[in-house]
This record gives C-alpha cells, sequence and structure tokens, in this order.
C-alpha cells in the first residue's frame, strides 16, 4: 500500500515498458490500416506515428496514476487531530517506535483516500474513520506490499444487524460482515463494537481487525494465507487448522467457540486474540502463537511489552 522508493522506480520502470509497447503496436496497425486504404503510405508515418505516441503517453499515465496519487497523499501533512485520537484510541499505534508511527500513519491516509467509510443512520466523525483504518492496518502492518485491492467502501451500522441487514427486530447479532457476491467491495461494522474494540486493555474482542482479517484471507493466494507466508509456515497451519477443528473438544487454541464455526472464522478470531491479548495466547500456546507471528510478520507480544517497559528506562 506505501510507495516506497523501490515500488515508485518499479513502476515507472513497468509504466516505461508497457508505453513503449503500446506505442510500437499503435503504431503499427495504423501502418497496416493506412497501406490497405491508401496508396500514399509515406505521407501518413508522422501521422501514424503521432497516434501511437498518444496512445502510449496515455498508457504510461494511466500506468503511473496510482503510484502518484498514493505519493501525494504520504506527502500531506497528518492532521493534528488525527494523531490526538490515534494517541488515545490505538494501543497498537503508541506501542511503535517513531519510525513506524510514521508508516502507520501513511498507511492509514492512504486507506481513508481510497475507502470510503460511510454512516448508514448513524454520523461518522474522525474518530470512527480513523479506527476503521486502523483496523485495515494493523493486520497487514507486517507485509511490505498489501492492497486492500477489492475493498471500496466500509458501511457503519448504528448497532447490531440481522441477516437483512436491519438493525430493528429480532435476531440482531451480526456485529461486523466482509460483504461477498451482491455486498462484494462491501465491508459492514457495528459502531457501538467498532468503538468497543479500541476500548483499551477492556476491550477483550475487535471487530475491525476481525473483519479486515477475512479480507486478508480472501485476497490472500495461498491456501487463504497471504504469499509473504513461508511455506513451511502455510502447511503447519492447514494441518494445524485441520486438526483444531475436527476436535474442538480437545482444542489447544482455546478460543471464542464462534472461531469453530469454520476455517474462516477460526482465522479471524485468532487474529483478534494475536493482537488483542498476544502475551496471553503465547504463554498459552506458544507454537501457536509462533505461527501467527510468521503469519503476519509481527510480533505484538514484544511489541507491547517494549512498550510498557519503555517508561522506567
Amino acid at each position: 500500500m506505501l510507495v516506497t522508493p523501490d515500488i515508485d522506480r518499479r513502476n515507472r520502470r513497468s509504466s516505461r515498458w508497457l508505453a513503449g509497447l503500446v506505442t510500437i503496436v499503435v503504431t503499427s496497425v495504423c501502418l497496416g490500416q493506412s497501406a490497405i486504404h491508401w496508396q500514399n503510405l509515406i505521407g501518413y508515418i508522422p501521422w501514424c506515428l503521432v497516434v501511437g505516441v498518444a496512445f502510449g503517453l496515455g498508457t504510461y499515465w494511466l500506468s503511473r496514476r496510482k503510484c502518484r496519487r498514493r505519493l501525494r497523499v504520504m506527502n500531506r501533512p497528518f492532521p493534528n487531530e488525527w494523531e490526538e485520537i490515534l494517541k488515545t484510541r490505538v494501543d497498537f499505534y503508541n506501542a511503535l517506535n517513531e519510525f513506524d508511527q510514521d508508516r502507520f500513519r501513511k498507511l492509514v491516509q492512504i486507506f481513508l483516500a481510497e475507502v470510503r467509510v460511510t454512516g448508514i443512520r448513524t454520523d461518522i466523525d474522525d474518530t470512527i474513520r480513523l479506527l476503521v483504518a486502523s483496523s485495515a492496518v494493523i493486520p497487514i502492518f507486517g507485509f511490505h506490499d498489501w492492497d486492500y485491492s477489492r475493498l471500496s467502501e466500509v458501511l457503519v451500522y448504528p448497532d447490531a444487524f440481522n441477516d437483512e441487514y436491519q438493525t430493528d427486530g429480532e435476531d440482531r447479532r451480526i456485529l461486523g460482515l466482509t460483504g461477498l457476491a451482491s455486498l462484494s467491495g462491501v465491508m459492514i461494522l457495528s459502531k457501538p463494537a467498532l468503538l468497543a474494540g479500541y476500548n483499551g486493555a477492556f476491550a477483550k474482542e475487535n471487530v475491525g481487525i476481525h473483519e479486515f482479517a477475512h479480507l486478508v484471507e480472501q485476497q490472500a493466494e495461498s491456501h487463504g494465507l497471504p504469499v509473504e507466508v513461508p511455506h513451511d509456515t502455510v502447511r503447519q497451519w492447514i494441518a494445524f487448522v485441520a486438526r483444531e477443528l475436527k476436535d474442538p473438544q480437545h482444542s489447544r487454541a482455546h478460543i471464542n467457540e464462534y472461531g469453530y464455526t469454520n476455517e474462516h472464522e477460526f482465522f479471524a478470531v485468532l487474529t483478534e486474540y494475536f493482537f488483542k491479548s498476544p502475551d496471553s495466547l503465547k504463554h498459552r500456546d506458544p507454537v501457536l502463537y509462533d505461527m501467527l507471528r510468521q503469519i503476519f510478520h509481527q510480533d505484538p507480544a514484544s511489541l507491547f511489552g517494549h512498550a510498557h517497559r519503555s517508561p522506567t528506562h
């Protein structure tokens, strides 16, 4: 999601190559058509070159547009009000060093510039928008190049909702939903549940992180895990999930019962535990914790432990 100097260079190089290829192809097609319909082909060569170059420049601009837009967003000043919200509500952000906090802020800026956060019968303020963005950034913070390419909008509901997406009536038990099929590209979050997930030490669950974990799994290319995960860890994880779901009564994970619904909920619930209660998870099952550490390329137990120790030094 971030545009590093290396990513920018690679984008420039690939854009030039693609633009050159388009220029050659369009110019050749134009010359071929001119040779068929006109005897004076020489006179049309300059015009064909102009057409080819125009298509090439357009291709270069389109290929560079996303990268350039993100660079502009990253260079914008981060509002002081946003910084205060992160410091007040997001423990993960507070545990980071200055360099990583700057990276976190840039990821938040890019997410909010590209994904709409819309209130449905409820008001949306900067706190809600930043908590949604933080929920998106935390699970992927350890990846070098992650893009929520399938997400265009997050809908924030005033309360829990039912299977018909209604916030009144019976059976309102859903706190979050990652859209598929007709809701593709859309995520739904309960506003009270989102806020509760960032209620400091009192928060045992985090619906935002839970739903973005689902999105990470849906966009992953290898057995529901990102491509940056080592192959050995992938094999270890597949075997672990199959064993745990086959016999929940003797599970080693000891997570919320809802996590045993299927392998997708198992991954999302464990992701919550990994980022919300890393010390507890690591103490209970060091092997499981190490798998998640390799999956997410993060070590929140050490991160939070260092943050708690640093004021005494």
